[in-house]
Formats: C-alpha cells, sequence, structure tokens
C-alpha cells in the first residue's frame, strides 16, 4: 500500500510530523482524524512508476454505486423505523440486496455488531462505502437513541447529493455524446472514405489542392498508426488517473480546474453545496463545529477547498469566526461568508448552511444550463466544420479537374 508523509496539528495545538500507510489519501485522513489529528499537508512518497501498487487503483473497480447506497440506506431506516431488531435489519439487508457485493460487507459489518460493536464502529471497516459523514451520523443515531431518525435523514441527504451528480452528469450527457458520435464519423471518413478517393487521385500526384493533399496524408497516417495513437490514448488516460492518485498532483489538477470559465464555477459551487449542506446536517443534529468541519471538508470533492477548510477548522479551535476565517481563505464568495456570519450572530447557523445550500444548488443548475447552451453550438459547430472540411478537400479535385487534366 502507499506511505504518506504528513504534517498536522494535536488537539492541544503541538505540531506534528510523520508517516503512515493507507490504501487512498482520503483513507490516510481518516485515519490520522481518528487520532483527533488536524492535518494540515499530506502528500504520497514518490514510488517507482512500475511498482505494483501504483497501477492496482486503475483496474480495481468499485463493488458498490453511490445510488446503491442510497437504496440501501432507505431500505434500513424503513427496518428500523417498523422496529425490526438491528441484527435481524442485517441479515435482512445482506441476503435480499440485488448486488452480490453486498452480502461479504454486511455479513463483516453484522459480525462486529454480535460481538459488540457499535453499528457507527463496524461501519469503519469499509471506510470506502461508508465515507465519514456516514458514519458519524449514524454514531449520533445510536447515541441518542434515534437511529432510525438519522438513517432516514441520512438517505434523504444521500439522494440530494446524488440529485445534485445526476443533474449534472445528465446535462452534459447530450454534449458528450454529440462529440462522440462526430469523431466517430470523422474518423470513419478518414479511414474508409477518404482512401476510396486517393485511389482515384493517385495520377494526379502534386497537382491537387493542397487541402486534398492535408486530408490524404492525414487518413494515411490515421490507417498506418491508428494502434499508436490508441496505445498513446489509454496511455494519456492511465497518466491521468495516476496524477490523481498523487495528493500533490490532484491539488494542481484541481486548482487548475477551479480557474477554467464556466468549468471552474460548477465545481467551485459544487463543492460549496456539498460542505454547506454537510455542515448543517451535522451540527443541527448536534455535532461539534470542529468535528462538523473536518467531515464536511471530506465530502466537497475538490482538493484545494478541502484543504482550505481544514485550515479554516485549525484557526476556529484557535478561537477565531467561522465567517472570518473562511472570508481570509478566499476559497468562498462573499455571499457564503456573510451568510454565515449572519447565521452565527443570530444562532441560526445550520438553518443559514442549508439555504446556501440551497441557493447554490440553483446556482449550479444555472450555470451548467448556461455551459451546455454554449457548448453545444460550439461543438456542433467545430465537428462539423471538421467533417466538411474533409468532404470539400476530396471534391475539389472533381471541381478542377479540367484545369488539372489540361
Amino acid at each position: 500500500m502507499p506511505t504518506f508523509h504528513y504534517m498536522g496539528k494535536s488537539p492541544v495545538g503541538q505540531s506534528i510530523e510523520g508517516e503512515i500507510v493507507a490504501i487512498s489519501s482520503r483513507e490516510a485522513i481518516e485515519l490520522l482524524r481518528r487520532q483527533d489529528m488536524f492535518v494540515t499537508h499530506l502528500r504520497e512518497k514518490v514510488i517507482g512508476v512500475f511498482d505494483s501498487s501504483q497501477w492496482k487503483i486503475f483496474w480495481r473497480k468499485p463493488r458498490v454505486t453511490k445510488k446503491e447506497l442510497v437504496v440501501f440506506t432507505h431500505q434500513f431506516a424503513t427496518l428500523i423505523q417498523a422496529g425490526v431488531p438491528l441484527l435481524e435489519c442485517l441479515d435482512i439487508l445482506g441476503t435480499e440486496a440485488e448486488n452480490p457485493a453486498w452480502e461479504p460487507i454486511v455479513s463483516r459489518i453484522r459480525a462486529d455488531v454480535e460481538q459488540g460493536a457499535l453499528l457507527a464502529k463496524a461501519l469503519e471497516s469499509f471506510p470506502g462505502i461508508f465515507h465519514e459523514f456516514y458514519r458519524r451520523m449514524v454514531e449520533v443515531g445510536e447515541t441518542t437513541g434515534r437511529l432510525d431518525e438519522s438513517l432516514a435523514q441520512l438517505a434523504v441527504y444521500l439522494d440530494k447529493q446524488a440529485q445534485l451528480r445526476a443533474k449534472i452528469i445528465s446535462s452534459l450527457a447530450y454534449p458528450a455524446v454529440l462529440v462522440t458520435v462526430s469523431l466517430m464519423v470523422f474518423v470513419l471518413l478518414l479511414v474508409w472514405v477518404v482512401p476510396l478517393f486517393s485511389g482515384l487521385f493517385q495520377e494526379f500526384g502534386e497537382s491537387l489542392p493542397w487541402l486534398t493533399q492535408v486530408v490524404i496524408h492525414l487518413a494515411d497516417g490515421l490507417r498506418e498508426h491508428g494502434l499508436v495513437l490508441v496505445g498513446l490514448l489509454a496511455s494519456l488516460v492511465l497518466g491521468g488517473r495516476m496524477m490523481l492518485a498523487n495528493v500533490k498532483s490532484r491539488q494542481i489538477m484541481d486548482g487548475i480546474l477551479l480557474r477554467l470559465p464556466l468549468v471552474g464555477a460548477i465545481f467551485q459551487k459544487t463543492a460549496i453545496v456539498r460542505f454547506a449542506r454537510t455542515l448543517g446536517f451535522l451540527v443541527r443534529r448536534g455535532v461539534p463545529l470542529l468535528t462538523g468541519l473536518s467531515v464536511a471538508a471530506t465530502v466537497t470533492g475538490n482538493s484545494v477547498i478541502e484543504t482550505s477548510i481544514t485550515k479554516v477548522a485549525i484557526e476556529v479551535q484557535d478561537g477565531k469566526l467561522l465567517s472570518e476565517t473562511l472570508r481570509a481563505s478566499g476559497a468562498f464568495p462573499p455571499m457564503v461568508t456573510q451568510m454565515i456570519k449572519v447565521g452565527e450572530s443570530t444562532g441560526s447557523l445550520d438553518i443559514m448552511l442549508e439555504k446556501i445550500a440551497d441557493l447554490f444548488e440553483q446556482e449550479v443548475d444555472r450555470v451548467v444550463a448556461t455551459m451546455t447552451s454554449v457548448l453545444e453550438p460550439c461543438v456542433i459547430v467545430v465537428v462539423g466544420s471538421g467533417i466538411a472540411l474533409v468532404v470539400v478537400a476530396m471534391y475539389l479535385p472533381i471541381f478542377s479537374i479540367g484545369s488539372i487534366i489540361g
């Protein structure tokens, strides 16, 4: 497993530095937080490119989807509300799940609970499925004796997060399909149609129009080196995934994404929605603000914003107001910090955070709609122009055949 070098602060403010072994950076942060440490810096130790541990991540497929987790939580809440004992609930959930991957997971959780462990503690065996926020909510439910309510509210929260994700994906689905189909048509023209014409034009030699010669050379290169291009594309994909698996590279990439026009606004506003909804959810249920901040930082989906929130939590621990530290971080718009300031002064921080989440969720919808409306015609114009150039290039010699022969 990868080794991570970390720097952080203890609950009393003492600086700590060391190394920890974990499956991923997220799990490393979770393990350190269980030791009551605020992580300020985390970096994966560089290992040889051909080390097997670096390549496992490329082929490991998620066993449980986010949608399945939502369904699981809904079913769990319903069974608890119906008065079914916890162990029996786990038996039903493990045997009745459509995805067979759930059975060993639930069986392990049931065995831990049967041996006396709390449900929240048993869920820690699967941090990739039940993230820290999920476990915190279950812990709150067990502590207050209202596990059914916590699970029901958790299911609603997960459902909202899934809907937000689905909105973004569905809005970008049409442009993605359009680009894919257009590229397939473009490649088909170069690989199959252009060679038919180039055979007819061979006798013209250098007399062919320059555009026709360029397209013919491009088609020949694609047919001769197509496999090399596919290999390069696969290497780029794998290289990109390697970069995302590295903490420092991920931060650089996330920083670039935040600065992109339109796309950056979507990433920032989505992170704000996740942060505000999660923190408001936890504060409303009595979770301490510092704990809520450490949990909310992990669900933003952007390492730059996550690092900013972690630093904010350290300053809040030192006695500063949340609104002031968020404003100083520069990671949040003034509107967010102002609304949080109002929430702090009126004692309604949880309500204000929920309003921020709702407001910025609407903003995400608006920005996505704007980007889609701009992207679609641009894609049609660019790809259509490329296809048109190929067609025109093939017909130019026919239009000027008289002058060429003469």
